[in-house]
């Protein structure tokens, strides 16, 4: 049996996406009324906004992390966007049946990422759990490499420098996920052009979920 299947896991995912489709609506709701594209909301006002809303990955796409993260037997792994770490016991599930190793998660808003702990904990993964509090631009200035495994699920506008911040460390062949494409298209142009053309990726667009792209790091 693997760890995301063992039903300490899966009760608690079940739990949490419950949670999930009682608080995100609200969140969603006020977001549209206000008529406001999000490229126009500061990072502090999406924290906000988004205070007690989860923004999850999907559970067909946790289990595609969770898949690809066994695929490459990744042992070190970054999260940008942690919230209250569901895409997070996807991936550590899949470190811990990688034989062990570390998820290096993200996240803004200080009561998320306590809840994020206790999800962690409550899944039997906080061993392998090391989740910065504050800015990612602040928090992964010192992260260490080699990454096997990259996931950019925060504000999207942020996901190019995150990724140049840490692209120093990736691991030959590592992945870099990003998750959401399809949304506000737009924010990803810059992002998308950067591994499309910049030759040090190989990348690849997949639909599942609300779109992902996919790429492998080639090097300089």
């Amino acid at each position: 049996m693997t760890t995301i299947t063992t039903q300490r896991v899966r009760e608690l995912l079940d739990r949490l996406y419950a949670d999930e489709q009682v608080k995100d609506p609200p969140a969603i709701e006020t977001h549209i009324s206000h008529n406001r594209p999000l490229e126009d909301y500061s990072h502090q006002e999406l924290n906000e906004l988004f205070s007690e809303a989860y923004l999850p990955v999907d559970r067909q796409v946790g289990d595609f992390l969770y898949v690809l993260t066994r695929g490459i037997k990744a042992k070190r792994v970054v999260e940008f966007g942690t919230s209250f770490g569901i895409s997070t016991i996807f991936l550590a599930s899949a470190v811990q049946d990688n034989g062990g190793g570390v998820v290096i998660g993200t996240e803004a808003v200080p009561a998320k990422a306590a809840v994020a702990r206790k999800n962690l904990e409550e899944a039997g993964l906080d061993g392998l759990l090391d989740l910065r509090e504050g800015d990612a631009r602040e928090t992964l200035a010192d992260v260490e490499g080699p990454i096997d495994l990259l996931l950019l699920d925060a504000w999207k506008d942020l996901n190019l420098p995150i990724l140049k911040l840490v692209e120093s460390k990736l691991a030959p062949g590592a992945l870099v996920i990003v998750d959401d494409t399809d949304h506000s298209p737009q924010i990803h142009v810059p992002y998308l052009e950067y591994v499309r053309t910049s030759g040090k990726y190989h990348t690849a667009t997949v639909p599942i979920g609300d779109g992902m792209e996919i790429s492998t790091w080639l090097g300089e």
